[in-house]
C-alpha cells in the first residue's frame, strides 16, 4: 500500500504553495486549493489566467491560508494580503493589467486532486541524470512506497486516501513549467524531452472526488 508523504495546497494558481500535515478534501478537492487566479487584462489574453509562462516570478510568491485568508509571502520575504495593492504590485511587475478572479473550484486543470508517486519522480531523475525536485510537478499528494509508475495501474480505480475516496480519472500531461526549477526559477529544458520520450510526457495522476474527508501525512493510499 502506498503511505502519504507530503500534503500541498496552491491557494493562487500558478503561484508556490504550502506544506500541510493534514487537510480537508472537499467536494472539489483539498480545502482552498486553487481557489484563486490572476487575470490578464492584456489586449491579446483578456480574461486568460496568467500563469509561470507569462511571468515566471508568479512562482517565487507562496500562498498560504491563515486565519481563513490567504495571505502571501513575497519573493523579497515580507507578507501580504491578497488584495487589490498586491495584484498592482505584481501586474507593476509583469507590464500588464491584471484582475483576481475566485475559482471557487473551477480553477483545474483535469480534476479535483493530483497525485504524484515520488519513486516514478526518482526514476525520472535518473534517466534525466540530474536531480529532479519533486515539486516541480505541483501535487496534491506526494506518496511513496510503490514501485515506479505503479499508480498507473489505478486509472479507472476508486481508492481511498485517509478518510477520502478519490476516483483515478486520468494521467497528468506535463507542460514547459516543469522545466523550471521551484527555487532559483534557472530552465533545464531537457527535462521536457525526457519526459516526452521515457513517461509521454506525464507524471502523476488526476483524482475525482467520491467522498469528502480528512487527509494526513501518514495514511495509506489505495
Amino acid at each position: 500500500m502506498a503511505v502519504v508523504n507530503e500534503i500541498w495546497r496552491y491557494p493562487v494558481k500558478s503561484m508556490a504553495g504550502e506544506r500541510l500535515d493534514s487537510c480537508p478534501v472537499t467536494e472539489v478537492g483539498l480545502d482552498g486549493d486553487r481557489r484563486w487566479a490572476l487575470v490578464d487584462g492584456s489586449p491579446n489574453r483578456a480574461g486568460k489566467k496568467l500563469t509561470v509562462r507569462q511571468h515566471e516570478r508568479l512562482m517565487s510568491y507562496a500562498a498560504r491560508i491563515a486565519g481563513g485568508e490567504v495571505e502571501l509571502v513575497a519573493p523579497d520575504g515580507t507578507i501580504h494580503s491578497l488584495d487589490d495593492r498586491l495584484v498592482d504590485r505584481i501586474a507593476a511587475e509583469a507590464s500588464r493589467p491584471l484582475g483576481l478572479v475566485d475559482m471557487a473550484g473551477e480553477n483545474f486543470d483535469d480534476s479535483h486532486v493530483l497525485v504524484v508517486n515520488l519513486a516514478t519522480v526518482a526514476a525520472f531523475s535518473a534517466e534525466s541524470g540530474m536531480h529532479v525536485d519533486h515539486r516541480r510537478f505541483r501535487a496534491n499528494l506526494y506518496i511513496k512506497d510503490l514501485g515506479p509508475e505503479e499508480e498507473i495501474s489505478w486509472i479507472g480505480r476508486r481508492i481511498r486516501a485517509g478518510a477520502a475516496e478519490l476516483e483515478v480519472t486520468s494521467r497528468c500531461e506535463r507542460c514547459v513549467v516543469v522545466t523550471r526549477d521551484p527555487d532559483t526559477r534557472d530552465t533545464s529544458p531537457e527535462l521536457l524531452r525526457v519526459l516526452t520520450e521515457q513517461h509521454e510526457t506525464c507524471m502523476g495522476v488526476y483524482c475525482r472526488v467520491v467522498r469528502p474527508g480528512l487527509v494526513t501525512v501518514g495514511d495509506v493510499v489505495g
